[in-house]
């Protein structure tokens, strides 16, 4: 697929916006475009496929072919033991819900990976969303209400 001039600057701002939220560098926006690039082909969720997204956008922190094998804390928040990461993502996997709001705060809430997993996130969420042609890209919901996130639109 060949994208036009305004579409890849659509794309660009978005990678840069959502990376300047995860306090991640300008290398790692390279890294969620191609990532974008990867879910833009594909027709179903399947593990294998979130792997490849989190090693995609975090090569040097995620593997390619497993989830987290460390505990994670976001802010105040313990996430899920990373022994409980496999069955968790099958049952998600195998009932992802509907509403792509509440898919991604499933995914969050489950924190997959040991980085990444907002970036992995925002990619599901247009996908699922419906929005994930370059120039409909929206970001995902601040449901946790990130100071950060609060009144930024994309251009």
């Amino acid at each position: 697929m060949t994208y036009s001039k305004s579409q890849v600057q659509r794309l660009v701002g978005w990678s840069t916006q959502e990376c300047e939220w995860q306090q991640v560098g300008p290398l790692k926006v390279g890294y969620l475009i191609r990532a974008y690039f990867h879910l833009a082909k594909k027709d179903n969720i399947s593990v294998e496929l979130i792997w490849d997204l989190g090693w995609l956008v975090e090569p040097d922190l995620n593997p390619r072919d497993k989830f987290r094998t460390t505990d994670v804390h976001v802010g105040y928040s313990q996430k899920p033991m990373w022994e409980e990461v496999p069955d968790l993502m099958a049952s998600f996997l195998v009932a992802i819900p509907e509403d792509p709001t509440e898919a991604f705060r499933e995914f969050e809430e489950i924190h997959p990976f040991v980085d990444g997993n907002g970036r992995v996130g925002a990619l599901l969420y247009n996908w699922r969303n419906g929005t994930y042609a370059p120039n409909d890209l929206v970001f995902p919901p601040n449901l946790w209400d990130d100071p950060r996130r609060e009144g930024v639109t994309l251009l």
